[in-house]
Order: structure tokens, then C-alpha cells, then sequence
């Protein structure tokens, strides 16, 4: 255990725990807690690209707060991208949706995906789900990216975690729309537990954040202990590329002008404790916890994951030596996280951080490699001093 004194916070990080190791692909990991106590792990399979014949995440279970933990099945069609724990102890799942009907490009159908049992079934209806009204056509895919067969789904995807407030369901999406060569975050909302999903608003667009390399994209949001959304966004992969902030006060109808946090870069985690310390983790390079005591997040307290990882870790077998330079060929090369990471809240104030450790970046781990990918989980407890 390390003991870490900030300003207003003690913070204790216990030894990371192994959820799995392997070959091939075992990266971009989430996590999710359903509310009768199971935590669920979802780890890729695949490569980082376009046009794969399919996608495929493998799942693993836990019932005891992430001490131990057991591979159960590999998903497809039931992938989990936002993951939303129902009052009844499933997890809402939202994954790929396709434009319904053919030929436009504002309404989309999907699978109305549950898991149940606490991960020992999974419901899927097919086309049980469906988002509409989105204000603008959705960008096709270019043609390269769609195998013959498929279907193009257009540039959408789900991303983020999901809020209850007031007993409708809010979640976000980033895309790129029409005439658009960016992308934009925007907010859906449903009142019939996410079998309907309506467009509501669009937080940030290319215009507000001029000169970015993505846009807005890779959104999670939080409700602050003032009743506001605060909404933080990806805007590049890189040092250089610190997160985008936008709160509303009213719902989720409308948006304040983006501000840029100091935490970067790609797939940030955000959660409001118990205690009202907000939390965020990202990275890339690195992995990095950062911690505000303020209730709307003026100012922040940066801790290195990695450090205390490597500190930890028995043999360079489970280092992680991330690619500081920021260029993408050179990360992509050899940078061994992809720093997408989750938090979730175990028992008030206690957290577990999933990551992963990847040792020939992007590249597969070859069948006989002695090197392994693995992903962990770190427990965390956060206390106000």
C-alpha cells in the first residue's frame, strides 16, 4: 500500500490486482458494477482498426470486489460500449446501432442488450432499441472501412457511462456528422429504459474547439453535487491534447462554452465519490488519477498510476514504459498502455481503476511470445483530510 498526503485528500493505492493476461489482443479494458455487488470486465480481442470482420470483447466476473476474478464467455453482439447499472441488478448495454430505415442517416435501430444475473445471462432483442432525431445527417464511413457485406453504420458510436436523473436516462454519443470532418459529442435521452433513445443536445461540436486534431469525442459525464452536468471530453491523443469541460445547469438542454481541464488525453473516466471529490482517469502517455476537492472542479491534484504500478510490479515482464513523444507511429510502435481506463466506486469512497498493460503497443503479442498484454485493477481509497 502507498499513502499519498494532497492538499484536503489522503489517498491510499493498494497493489494492482491481475485480471487477466494473454496473446494476441487483451487490451482496452471497462468495468462496471452491478448494483447487487458483481463487478464485470470487459477486455478487446481484436486489433484497433476499421472493417474487421467482427469485434469481440471477452468478460470476466467478479463477486468478490475484485480480489479474484474468472473469464466467462466472449461477446460479439452483446458488446458493451456505455454501460448503464439498473435499480434491478442488470446492466444496460448500448452498443452498435444501424440507420433504420436505409438511406437516412438521423434515426438508427440496435440491439436492446441486458445483462442479468449479475453477468451469468445476457438478454439481447434484437432491435429493441432505437435513437432518433438527430438534428443533422450522421457522415457515412468511407468506403475502404466497409467490407463487402457489411453494413455502414456511419460514423457514430456510443461512448461514455449513463445518468438517471429525475427518472430518464441520459447518455451520450460521439459522430461525425455530414459535411463535418470532425467529430461532435452529443446527448440522447430515454424514458422508457433505453428501449427509445432522443437526440436532447449537442455539447461540443468542431467549432468549439478550433485547431484540435479529432474533436470532441470520448465523453463522460457526472451530476455535481450543484445539480450540473459536467460533461469532459477527448480532443487528440498526446500530451498536448488536455480534456474539454462543458457544464449544464439545465438537464442537458443546453451547454456552456468548453474549457480544457489539465488532464489529457484519451478516454477519460470520470466520477463524483460519495464524499463529493470528483475524480478523473486518463492518460496517454502514462495513466493518471486527477482529484478536485472543489464541487464544480476549478482545481486539480495529478497522481501517477504508472509510477506506483512500476513500483509494484515483480519483474519487467509487468512494467509499463509509456511513449512520451506523443507521435503516433512511435506509440503505436511501442507504448505498452493504451490508457483507456474506468473507475468505478466500489463502497463509498473506494474505488477500483482498470488499465492495461500491452508490451508491443499496438502490435499483437505473437502465440510465442515468453511477453504477455494483461489488465489490472488498482483498489484506491479516497478520504478528505
Amino acid at each position: 500500500m502507498r499513502e499519498i498526503n494532497l492538499s484536503g485528500l489522503k489517498v491510499r493505492l493498494d497493489d494492482p490486482i491481475q485480471v487477466t493476461e494473454g496473446v494476441g489482443h487483451t487490451w482496452f479494458p471497462q468495468l462496471t458494477r452491478f448494483t447487487s455487488g458483481e463487478l464485470l470486465a470487459s477486455t478487446s480481442a481484436v486489433a484497433d482498426a476499421h472493417g474487421l470482420p467482427i469485434h469481440a470483447q471477452r468478460v470476466y466476473l467478479s463477486t468478490d470486489q475484485g480480489r479474484t476474478w474468472e473469464y466467462r464467455y466472449t461477446v460479439s453482439e452483446a458488446m458493451l460500449s456505455i454501460k448503464i447499472p439498473r435499480p434491478n441488478g442488470d446492466i444496460l448495454s448500448l452498443g452498435r446501432v444501424t440507420p433504420d430505415p436505409p438511406g437516412q442517416w438521423r434515426n438508427f435501430i440496435g440491439n436492446y442488450i441486458r445483462y442479468q444475473a449479475g453477468g451469468r445471462r445476457i438478454q439481447i432483442e434484437d432491435g429493441g432499441m432505437r435513437v432518433l432525431g438527430l438534428p443533422r445527417d450522421v457522415r457515412a464511413m468511407p468506403p475502404q472501412h466497409v467490407l463487402p457485406g457489411q453494413v455502414d453504420h456511419g460514423q457514430q458510436t456510443f461512448d461514455g457511462n449513463g445518468l438517471e436523473i429525475d427518472g430518464r436516462l441520459l447518455t451520450t454519443m460521439y459522430l461525425t456528422f455530414a459535411g463535418d470532418d470532425l467529430y461532435s459529442v452529443v446527448l440522447i435521452a430515454s424514458d422508457d429504459e433505453g428501449r427509445t433513445w432522443r437526440y436532447l443536445s449537442t455539447v461540443a461540436g468542431p467549432d468549439a474547439v478550433p485547431g484540435v486534431p479529432e474533436g470532441p469525442c470520448e465523453p463522460n459525464l457526472a451530476q455535481l453535487e450543484t445539480g450540473e452536468l459536467m460533461c469532459i471530453m477527448r480532443l487528440g491523443s498526446g500530451p498536448d491534447w488536455h480534456l474539454a469541460r462543458s457544464y449544464s445547469q439545465d438537464g442537458g438542454r443546453s451547454w456552456s462554452p468548453v474549457d480544457r481541464l489539465p488532464a489529457f488525453s484519451v478516454e477519460p473516466s470520470l466520477k463524483r465519490l460519495s464524499n463529493g471529490v470528483l475524480v478523473i482517469s486518463s492518460g496517454r502517455p502514462g495513466i493518471y488519477l486527477w482529484l478536485s476537492t472543489d464541487p464544480r472542479g476549478a482545481s486539480w491534484q495529478q497522481i501517477d498510476i504508472v509510477v506506483h504500478h512500476n513500483a509494484w510490479a515483480p519483474d519487467a515482464g509487468y512494467t509499463i514504459i509509456p511513449e512520451r513523444s506523443g507521435e503516433r507511429a512511435k506509440r503505436h510502435g511501442g507504448d505498452q498502455t493504451t490508457a483507456y481506463t474506468e473507475l468505478v466506486e466500489i463502497s463509498p469512497n473506494r474505488l477500483l481503476l482498470i488499465y492495461d498493460r500491452v508490451p508491443f503497443g499496438w502490435n499483437s503479442v505473437p502465440l510465442d511470445s515468453a511477453q504477455r498484454s494483461r489488465i489490472f485493477v488498482l483498489p484506491i481509497e479516497i478520504e478528505r483530510a
